[in-house]
């Protein structure tokens, strides 16, 4: 197997002159014999030969991210596929596994890509509070150069009286943080903070989700922390039932206009 080596990505934990995003949307981006090849060498490595739960959790998470069956890979079905629970008797409430364990993975990639697989031509992770791998290739030196900002996201808060509110509001901070950790990656370092809690962020991403009957209005602000004025805002309205699909459509909307801002 011929490993892929680039050794000219560093590690940004801030903000930069957004390029072109690496990966946004989809398997078809990257070639699926590259990445099973890329996959094959990481799990080939000390640290997952001798953790095979978390080399099974991990195979499993990377087909399924291949076959497009991300939404429908629940926190539920891991259990049942990866850890064998019983279909029967098994409750996420009661047996955290696979939060556990996903824990875990994610910081077995975090050493990995830090020790030996620095080089890798490919990086694999899993964005907080997603149970999906974010696949990308690692980019051009000058490229991935030049970080000076750094980005803080706040869960949206609900502002409205609708029970209903604040799920829609969790479910939609969770696709907002997935889709800007797949376009932007490694480039944005996430802070899920409490409201007014100091997070030493150059930019800070907040907002509230209001239900209205048949009415979302979501609205989104972005901050420059140093002067404290707002240098983005965007309202948002959906009509419809609330739902998985309409939080996708409202953070494909947002992670596309804030990567035009950045790009400007």
């Amino acid at each position: 197997m011929e490993r892929i080596i680039n050794t000219t990505l560093q590690l940004a934990r801030a903000l930069p002159h957004f390029p072109p995003p690496l990966l946004c949307d989809g398997p078809e981006t990257l070639d699926s014999k590259t990445i099973q090849a890329n996959l094959g060498w990481l799990l080939n490595n000390d640290l997952f030969r001798k953790a095979p739960r978390l080399s099974r959790l991990l195979r499993f998470l990377v087909e399924s991210w291949l076959a497009g069956a991300e939404r429908a890979t629940t926190e539920y079905g891991i259990g049942i596929e990866v850890f064998d629970r019983n279909p029967a008797s098994y409750s996420t409430g009661e047996d955290p596994i696979v939060r556990v364990q996903v824990g875990r993975l994610r910081e077995k990639l975090r050493v990995y890509y830090a020790g030996p697989g620095r080089n890798d031509g490919i990086v694999i992770s899993i964005p907080i509070r997603s149970y999906m791998p974010v696949i990308r290739r690692r980019g051009a030196a000058t490229q991935e150069q030049h970080a000076s900002y750094m980005l803080a996201v706040h869960e949206l808060r609900n502002a409205g009286a609708s029970a209903a509110g604040a799920p829609f509001a969790q479910g939609l901070s969770e696709e907002l943080s997935h889709h800007l950790f797949r376009a932007f990656g490694d480039h944005v370092l996430f802070h899920q903070v409490i409201q007014g809690e100091p997070d030493g962020a150059d930019y800070r991403l907040e907002g509230s989700v209001r239900l209205d009957e048949e009415l979302v209005r979501a609205a989104l602000r972005l901050t420059n922390t140093q002067s404290g004025t707002i240098v983005w805002s965007e309202q948002l309205d959906r009509n419809g039932p609330p739902g998985i699909a309409m939080q996708e459509d409202l953070a494909r909307t947002v992670c596309s206009a804030l990567k035009d801002f950045f790009a400007s």
